[in-house]
């Protein structure tokens, strides 16, 4: 099973135990005071910016900075797969830490359990790994995590969805994508379309100041404190673990230092850009500070949009209502939406309320395409089941956006998120073409009919009901819907 959605992990962990117990665990959204953070505001930063076009690129881009490393490297992600990604990548790392370099790591707890490999390296003397928000149970799998969400859901249920890379301060990358195979391409069994943008300039450090501020509160503890290992200072669960993820995968790690070797001088784009961050005032309140930042700074761009292509791996409302897609369509907005179709999304659950607002979008006039869950990705080593990520916004052709926050109720209520807004015309160019260039292949265009039924077409196919999402989803998505979580997802 596929444990890469948040959304898909935290109602999973309550699913196991029972579902009459999960019902009442559904969290109700919080009072939001009008102008809530109207008078935030972002400081303008001029930026250089890089859309990295492949996933393999994306992760051959990380090993050569990682390699190029002169004195520090800050990392932060949602998930890191113990794959032959995630551990090539942590290689690198300990080879940058063996040569001097410091290294400061802060990884959400969801899926770390008692990783003794992860807790090796942090015993290294230039190694640094904190854990966010940890639960209590290491040893006894999903039934461990899911009887602690059950107890302690309300401390628990805030998660950290930072994506964040940064070296020495000279190059950031952001975007979806965490760590491991899925994410670049190398998974025999799924892998995301996902998007990464390489930074340079001064905005970096504000980044680093958000990074350093989340460092020293009480939210992280250091790894060490939570898995123990049987001795310091030696590394040997880790290089038998590496062992056992690159021993019998030699072609991948030949394509990955193959991909590394022929990278070539990036060519970047030059953008004015404001970095929007959350607030762990979240943690007590569940206040949606980063949606509303985000939309506060957009308040202008949005109001006169003429159009918006609008990607989120989930289309969830926000207690019914999609409140920025309503304001574009009653102004006429050209809106094109960007969404897994119900078969290829990778939480369990989504598609049981996406497939009731579907509907609704197409009636606001909404241009909808849904990603393919046989999608063909060039860039991808395995064709497998493919899963859709990008979390992304252009309004007009000028305005876009790049960062960890899907647009839907967790991200705004409870993930700890950032993001960067950036106003380029030949990015968001750029940005639409990656998303867009290859329609056909990747989405399914789905439209309204005049007798309002709903068809699904991609150059021959059409389909009158959801691809590839039978008949036999029905009664288990009755039953999601009668969990009443959609504020979870």
């Amino acid at each position: 099973m596929n444990m890469h959605s948040i959304s898909k992990c935290l109602t999973v962990l309550s699913f196991i135990i029972v579902t009459i117990v999960v019902t009442g665990c559904a969290t109700s959204y919080p009072e939001v005071e009008d102008g809530f953070q109207a008078d935030w505001d972002s400081k303008k930063y001029h930026a250089d910016l890089y859309l990295i076009p492949t996933a393999q690129e994306a992760l051959a881009r990380r090993i050569e900075l990682v390699r190029q490393a002169k004195s520090f490297i800050d990392i932060t992600y949602f998930s890191w797969n113990k794959d032959t990604s995630g551990l090539m990548l942590f290689a690198e790392i300990k080879q940058a830490a063996d040569r001097g370099v410091k290294v400061r790591v802060t990884l959400d707890d969801l899926l770390v359990f008692n990783e003794k490999w992860l807790a090796e390296l942090a015993h290294h003397q230039n190694i640094d790994i904190r854990i966010f928000n940890p639960f209590d149970s290491r040893k006894m799998g999903w039934i461990g995590r899911a009887m602690d969400f059950q107890i302690h859901q309300q401390q628990l249920d805030n998660r950290l969805h930072e994506k964040y890379f940064n070296v020495d301060g000279h190059n950031m990358i952001l975007g979806g994508r965490n760590i491991g195979d899925d994410y670049f391409g190398y998974s025999t069994e799924a892998n995301f379309f996902d998007l990464d943008v390489i930074f340079k300039g001064d905005v970096i450090k504000a980044f680093e100041a958000n990074f350093d501020g989340l460092w020293g509160t009480d939210y992280l503890i250091p790894i060490e404190m939570l898995v123990e290992v049987k001795q310091v200072g030696v590394f040997t669960e880790f290089e038998k673990t590496y062992r056992q993820q690159t021993e019998n995968r030699q072609q991948v790690v030949n394509a990955i230092n193959q991909q590394v070797q022929s990278l070539t001088e990036v060519g970047y784009t030059a953008a004015v850009v404001k970095p929007v961050f959350d607030s762990l005032e979240k943690m007590k309140d569940s206040k949606p500070y980063f949606r509303s930042r985000v939309e506060n700074l957009m308040t202008d761009p949005v109001n006169d949009a003429k159009k918006a292509v609008i990607s989120t791996p989930y289309l969830i409302p926000t207690d019914n209502k999609f409140t920025i897609i309503e304001k574009l369509s009653a102004n006429n907005a050209q809106i094109t939406l960007i969404t897994n179709s119900s078969a290829s999304n990778d939480s369990g659950f989504v598609p049981a309320y996406f497939e009731k607002h579907r509907p609704l979008l197409l009636d606001m006039g909404a241009d909808l395409y849904e990603y393919k869950d046989h999608a063909k990705n060039s860039d991808h080593f395995y064709h497998s089941d493919t899963y859709y990520h990008n979390k992304t916004f252009i309004f007009d052709d000028l305005y876009s956006y790049i960062g960890s926050s899907n647009f839907d109720p967790r991200s705004d209520f409870l993930n700890i998120e950032f993001g960067v807004l950036i106003k380029s015309p030949e990015f968001a160019l750029t940005l639409e073409h990656y998303l867009l260039a290859n329609k056909e292949l990747l989405y399914w265009h789905v439209t309204q009919q005049e007798d309002g039924s709903i068809n699904w077409q991609s150059g021959d196919e059409s389909y009158d009901a959801s691809p590839h999402y039978g008949g036999w989803h029905a009664l288990p998505d009755w039953l999601i819907r009668k969990m009443n979580g959609e504020s979870e997802l």
